[in-house]
């Protein structure tokens, strides 16, 4: 893959992120993915306990997460989980889908682009889905800028 290419029109720096979205997951894929990343990852996991007091660890626990969805909490968990130099989010939106974000200027290199596309692809052998790379809030059906299917990828 030429770094060129990638940086002119997957990393391109336009001032958004870019986002990273596994669809059409359930609970039990979310606990799949928190394993993964909780056993891979430098992880830093921003919640709220029972009293409101705000915390962190540096594992992500899965508890906070389904209280937020299931309304108990009100308080929003936020997971800064590094892949080597780069940092990804998670804000635990919807249960329904998986969203992460990157800076693309974050990504300065051939090696960082490849530490992205295995964290793509793991992910998507892990839950056995696709997952899909595009700049912030675009449509998902059309401005697709790579595409991941188990060992499967596809750049734009």
């Amino acid at each position: 893959m030429d770094w060129q290419y990638l940086k002119d029109n997957i990393y391109f720096s336009d001032g958004s992120l870019r986002d990273i979205y596994v669809l059409n997951i359930s609970r039990l894929d979310w606990l799949k993915w928190i394993d993964f990343i909780n056993e891979n990852f430098e992880v830093r996991f921003t919640y709220c306990d029972i009293v409101g007091d705000l915390k962190s660890s540096n594992q992500i626990i899965s508890k906070y997460i389904f209280d937020y969805w299931d309304n108990v909490s009100e308080f929003v968990v936020t997971a800064t989980i590094m892949i080597g130099e780069i940092i990804l989010n998670c804000y635990f939106f919807t249960e329904v889908e998986i969203e992460n974000d990157i800076t693309p200027k974050e990504i300065k290199s051939l090696d960082d682009h490849n530490q992205i596309i295995d964290y793509l692809k793991s992910v998507s052998k892990i839950l056995n889905k696709e997952v899909i790379l595009t700049a912030e809030n675009y449509d998902l059906d059309y401005d697709r800028l790579i595409t991941v299917v188990n060992d499967q990828v596809l750049i734009k």
